[in-house]
């Protein structure tokens, strides 16, 4: 019976733990941004492409970045009267509001601001690249501090002329606007270079917390988005991770990948893909970039463990070795989540 009290007290101990881990997060990303001002200069370039009214030369003129100076008026000219670039283009009306663009925009850059005072809020440019940009459908332009969105890479899984163009359906998932603000934030954290690159070592457990501190800056400039989109996840494989968090470590840790500098690993666990290449039965069950996910729960681990390390004292630490060690990440399977998935505001 004591066995039994004992037993009860501790689990009573370890769910008060888990629980204090997930308020020590869940009230660092509070941040008060009500007075952060920003402003959304935002133009949608689709509009005037397909607007018969303007002319070739018109929309080169407004727009001198966007139209190829090797290519002829006349193939512009027969694009804008493609019935499919047209009924791609009523997609983007139906699906991609502008109105929650810019409301998401402005959310993002005011966390940026917040904790980046010298951010300096992006033009905003909309365009349709006739889904050819879906692998990169926001671009950064650091020079000019341009933003250019291809809308038509957000109009939801399974669009039909995302079929037609054969585009994966792994990659289609995250083609939504549930995903877009991550994708923004991402690209913005890339180009700004946020993140120093460690010098001293390629080892798999550094780039994995490379990849983490990607997704530490997307809880500080997106506190109200579900975890699964910032990391590109459907619900069902951020479950999958969670569930399997242990089993994937001890992989890790028996196949001697933690410290291991095998170029390989990258491609098999950080690099976009359909599943992570375990080689074993569970690659199909398993979703890719499973490196990524590791790397970004070390990473609150070691915020918990840490938590007098500012967010920007973080991210410019390079030692990750020295980080890894101060995580002590040692997932339980019997433990909750570190991070408490957060509900989308509606």
């Amino acid at each position: 019976m004591k066995f039994i009290k004992y037993l009860a007290v501790l689990l009573a101990m370890l769910g008060c733990t888990q629980k204090n881990n997930k308020d020590t997060l869940n009230k660092r990303w509070k941040a008060d941004v009500s007075k952060v001002q920003v402003e959304i200069d935002m133009s949608d370039i689709a509009s005037d492409f397909y607007n018969l009214k303007l002319t070739v030369a018109d929309i080169r003129k407004k727009y001198p970045f966007y139209l190829s100076q090797n290519t002829p008026d006349s193939r512009f000219e027969k694009d804008r009267r493609d019935s499919t670039e047209l009924n791609i283009y009523a997609e983007i009306r139906k699906n991609v509001p502008n109105d929650k663009i810019k409301t998401e925009l402005k959310d993002l850059f005011k966390h940026i601001k917040f904790y980046y005072p010298n951010f300096k809020e992006p033009k905003v440019f909309l365009y349709s690249s006739f889904t050819s940009d879906y692998l990169n459908p926001i671009t950064y332009i650091p020079q000019n501090n341009y933003l250019l969105i291809a809308t038509d890479c957000f109009l939801g899984y399974k669009n039909k002329y995302y079929d037609m163009m054969q585009i994966d359906r792994y990659i289609q998932r995250t083609m939504s606007m549930e995903y877009f603000s991550s994708k923004a934030a991402k690209e913005l954290i890339k180009e700004m270079r946020l993140i120093p690159r460690e010098t001293d070592s390629q080892s798999f457990v550094s780039q994995m917390i490379y990849q983490g501190k990607i997704l530490i800056l997307e809880d500080a400039f997106l506190p109200e988005v579900k975890d699964c989109y910032k990391i590109g996840y459907t619900e069902d494989q951020m479950n999958w991770a969670k569930e399997n968090k242990y089993e994937i470590w001890n992989y890790f840790i028996e196949n001697g990948y933690v410290f291991s500098d095998d170029i390989s690993l990258s491609d098999r666990f950080l690099s976009l893909a359909p599943f992570s290449k375990f080689y074993t039965e569970i690659d199909s069950q398993s979703p890719g970039q499973i490196g990524c996910w590791t790397g970004w729960q070390i990473c609150r681990k070691y915020l918990i463990e840490n938590d007098k390390v500012s967010l920007q004292e973080f991210i410019k630490d390079t030692n990750h070795g020295q980080i890894f060690a101060k995580a002590k990440y040692k997932p339980n399977p019997l433990d909750d989540e570190v991070y408490e998935d957060k509900k989308v505001k509606k």
